[in-house]
């Protein structure tokens, strides 16, 4: 940034240094910057597509997908062999849930002499979503180290291999998010039946992940350094180890693998058995920005139809404070939506676990409130958006997780609420 400063003070319109100062902007996630930066770099070389490709990547992590396209389309248009738009491309139909289209642009980027691994990625999002999970998995496991959510880790040196299932002392890392590292930790139970299993966890799954394999060595170190490695064989990231012991639809269990702690489980028990109602816990917004957090989510408004459908005391499971909306909510409707802090925004998913784990109900948008439910065996309601993550899937129910019900937009922005709705009038009604 520092060079091209220079140059644009001899140069205010150097097409070089614009580009680099879009590339760093875009690098540090400022994207409404770097996507007017590459914008004067197309107007300065309108014969090159590289400002255009990277402005569509701006459009991309606002999930602003129409425009991204018109931009990625726009590179190809000036350079027909642009690898990058291609895989762009892919990514867009990925997020679009429509692996075919993805496909297609994949095996146009395969054509090409530039291999990446941006492609193998896309190629991976795409088979899994269509549940093709041997050569998805496969590909999966090929990008791990590359994404900035799922880098890899070593425990000696000289570095151990990645584990492919033999007998000896392997070390499961977590990855990614919470509920991501929830869900994939449902193949630490076939892990502990092949070896000896050191789980490596976010510190904020320690106790629940403990409680729950009692077989395994359990560390909340995952963004610390290790003092226990001396005893490694091998080790693998959480999220590579479907490709070992999730191949086929039937390899999916669905049963519940983690125990939340008894001990705050009563305390909860105690507390809703004096409301004499049933206990719903809701969440109601999932994601950031750039994991598509505007159609995850919904409003407490478009939620009113679910709260008035049955005499429930009603238990938010939203991680942030949400006191001024729930009050404003209030205020609007009579609705009365419980904020248990000390369970909910804490440092020990052990809390909310135990909080989970008392509930009649959950009620959630896609957010790891879905995959505590599933793991803990909780029936949860999962409102899905029309074109949700990969795990998710494109229809029908989760193999994850039995006690989820998926209720799916059968369109953009029209979410099933009425469909709940009846559901709750009749069961507690």
């Amino acid at each position: 940034m520092q060079v091209a400063n220079e140059v644009l003070s001899e140069d205010f319109n150097d097409p070089i240094a614009l580009f680099l100062v879009g590339y760093c902007l875009l690098k540090t996630e400022r994207f409404g910057l770097a996507y007017n930066v590459f914008r004067m770099c197309s107007a300065l070389q309108p014969e090159r597509s590289e400002p255009w490709n990277n402005a569509g990547m701006c459009h991309q992590e606002t999930w602003n997908l129409d425009d991204a396209e018109r931009c990625f389309r726009k590179s190809l248009q000036l350079e027909p062999n642009n690898v990058a738009a291609m895989q762009n491309l892919a990514l867009i139909y990925v997020n679009r849930c429509q692996p075919d289209e993805a496909l297609k642009w994949i095996r146009r980027a395969e054509q090409s002499d530039q291999p990446s691994w941006e492609a193998l990625d896309n190629k991976a999002l795409a088979l899994l979503m269509k549940r093709q999970w041997r050569e998805g998995w496969a590909c999966y496991k090929a990008t791990a180290g590359r994404h900035k959510q799922r880098q890899l880790r070593t425990y000696r040196d000289p570095e151990e291999p990645m584990w492919e299932g033999q007998s000896g002392a392997v070390v499961v890392y977590g990855t990614q998010g919470l509920g991501d590292e929830i869900g994939f930790a449902s193949c630490i139970p076939d892990a502990i039946e092949k070896a000896q299993v050191i789980v490596d966890c976010d510190h904020r799954l320690e106790g629940l992940f403990k409680r729950s394999f009692p077989k395994a060595r359990v560390y909340g170190t995952r963004f610390k350094d290790a003092e226990w490695t001396a005893d490694v064989d091998y080790s693998i990231p959480v999220d590579c180890l479907p490709s070992i012991f999730r191949n086929t639809d039937e390899a999916f269990p669905g049963t519940p693998y983690l125990v939340a702690d008894p001990e705050r489980r009563i305390q909860w028990r105690a507390l809703f058995d004096t409301l004499r109602k049933p206990v719903i816990g809701v969440a109601w917004t999932g994601g950031i920005n750039n994991t598509g957090k505007k159609k995850r989510s919904l409003t407490l408004e478009a939620l009113e139809p679910i709260f008035r459908s049955c005499n429930a005391t009603w238990v938010s499971l939203e991680y942030r404070n949400r006191d001024d909306e729930i009050q404003a909510f209030k205020d609007k409707t009579g609705i009365q939506i419980h904020q248990w802090k000390r369970a909910t925004q804490t440092d020990d998913y052990d809390d909310t676990a135990g909080l989970v784990a008392e509930l009649d109900l959950v009620v959630s948008v896609t957010t790891a409130v879905v995959h505590l439910s599933g793991a803990l065996g909780k029936d949860c309601f999962c409102l899905a958006p029309n074109k949700p993550r990969w795990f998710y899937g494109l229809e029908g129910e989760l193999p994850w997780y039995r006690s989820i019900k998926m209720f799916r937009q059968a369109k953009d922005g029209v979410w099933p609420v009425e469909d709940i709705a009846k559901i709750l009038r009749l069961r507690f009604g």
